[in-house]
């Protein structure tokens, strides 16, 4: 079967999450409409209306990647709706009415689909029941607590969650992957970052999580920031959990999930007195270029295509040409003239993978983009001193586990380092390789395996 193409680095975060209503006027565009962009094999996308006297009430669903109730905003003028869903990049749609169809392109991400909808009825949700379980629990053993800290004139809000009984407790931050993420590291309607509160909270850790830049509850801040500026603001939320009474000062780390877990050993590396374990979620342990080429190829067995030699040679010169130019004028014009030479190439238009050369340099010369292909870890895990646990998912498509988590080992001789068979890169169990557009289909949304292991981990590196 074929899978979705992942454009590298994009992680989850590519294709959902956040925002609500606006103003309307015009034709019956009432009920739910569905139809489905094609990015490979058909994605499914429903679109649910409300026409009032005070506006239009819309939510929008990808019941294939199992993702309900995800808020947007529209306009409706004659037989014209926009529709924004502010998104990781932000999507839009723009249809025309016709009789009892909507014809029009579904755009995220500056790649341009097309979207024809017709009216349907409602579609049966899939539910999350490890979150379902934690929501449920009335008597959980632990308090949560709404909180602010600061990073120059950023205001971050979060969520700290405190054992019920005991003091001075051992504490972590947990630190989300790549594009604009909430407390939860919320992502088609999984919420990784509630069931890992939840474990340690239930295991005596005082736990820190937190809407990111220009996301959710905190205010101001480049949601499309790189991971420098990310790590600072991981780095004040470190020092916000050192002042509360609550927490052990001594014994404060990260638990960073893919991005996140770079983030954390940046930290590490940097701030060697203050930070005491890290433990890396499918973060990389190797230069980015490498990385990407990695990422690459796996998306492309994930979606039943071939990855030859050709396609090989083209993806090195567009990651070799990313990974170098630090200036961004000069970024743009060399991959404009570089795609321009390879326009009779038919792999290319494969590589693209339907989007306009335009669309795929915009894509790529994204800040957030560009930092991860010039980012090497190597230097930074070489100068990790404090404890480090770093796992992987042997079924991981976006940061391969065998070449990361042995540049890890190699580089940070006195980490535990652990592959997970049938793990993909949210910890999930499946079957076969997958991009990150599936990951919503799968019901369970972290191992419990994993959860334990982290557990049990950091219980046995406390002082």
């Amino acid at each position: 079967m074929k899978r979705t193409v992942v454009y590298p680095f994009l992680s989850a975060a590519l294709i959902l999450m956040a925002g609500m209503t606006t103003v309307a006027h015009g034709q019956d565009f009432n009920g739910s409409w569905s139809g489905a962009i094609d990015v490979g094999q058909p994605l499914t996308i429903v679109f649910n209306i409300q026409q009032t006297s005070d506006g239009v009430n819309i939510t929008w669903d990808s019941p294939d990647q199992g993702a309900f109730g995800l808020p947007a905003t529209a306009t409706i003028s004659g037989n014209e709706l926009n529709v924004d869903m502010p998104t990781s990049p932000r999507a839009t749609y723009k249809g025309i009415l016709e009789g009892e169809t909507l014809n029009g392109t579904f755009t995220q991400g500056g790649f341009g689909l097309t979207l024809n909808m017709t009216r349907t009825g409602n579609v049966q949700k899939n539910t999350r029941p490890q979150e379902a379980a934690i929501e449920g629990d009335t008597h959980k053993p632990y308090r949560n607590e709404d909180v602010t800290f600061t990073n120059g004139d950023i205001i971050f809000s979060g969520t700290l969650s405190l054992p019920d009984k005991g003091s001075h407790f051992p504490a972590v931050v947990l630190v989300a992957g790549s594009g604009p993420l909430d407390r939860d590291e919320e992502v088609l309607g999984h919420k990784p970052f509630l069931l890992l509160a939840d474990a340690l909270s239930r295991n005596g850790y005082a736990v820190l999580r937190y809407d990111e830049r220009g996301v959710g509850a905190t205010i101001g801040g480049d949601p499309g920031a790189p991971s420098e500026p990310l790590a600072t603001d991981a780095m004040a939320a470190l020092r916000y959990l050192k002042t509360r009474p609550e927490v052990d000062a001594t014994q404060v780390g990260f638990v960073g999930h893919s991005e996140g877990g770079l983030i954390a050993v940046m930290n590490a590396a940097k701030h060697l007195d203050e930070v005491a374990y890290i433990v890396s979620l499918a973060g990389p342990g190797v230069p980015g270029k490498e990385l990407g080429m990695t990422q690459t190829q796996l998306g492309f067995k994930a979606a039943g295509l071939e990855f030859g030699e050709d396609m090989m040679k083209l993806n090195d010169d567009i990651y070799t040409i990313i990974s170098t130019e630090k200036d961004s004028v000069a970024l743009c014009n060399k991959l404009a003239s570089y795609i321009h030479e390879q326009e009779g190439n038919p792999v290319l238009q494969l590589y693209l993978k339907g989007a306009t050369p335009e669309q795929f340099i915009k894509l790529y010369t994204l800040p957030m983009v560009r930092c991860v292909f010039q980012y090497d870890p190597t230097e930074y895990l070489k100068r990790v001193k404090c404890p480090m646990l770093a796992i992987n998912g042997m079924l991981d498509c976006q940061v391969a586990c065998d070449n990361n988590l042995g540049a890890i080992k190699r580089l940070v001789p006195h980490a535990t380092v652990k592959a997970y068979e049938g793990l993909n890169h949210f910890f999930q169990t499946c079957t076969e390789w997958m991009g990150s557009a599936n990951y919503g289909a799968i019901r369970e949304t972290m191992s419990p395996e994993v959860l334990q292991d982290i557990v049990d981990w950091l219980q046995s590196v406390k002082h």
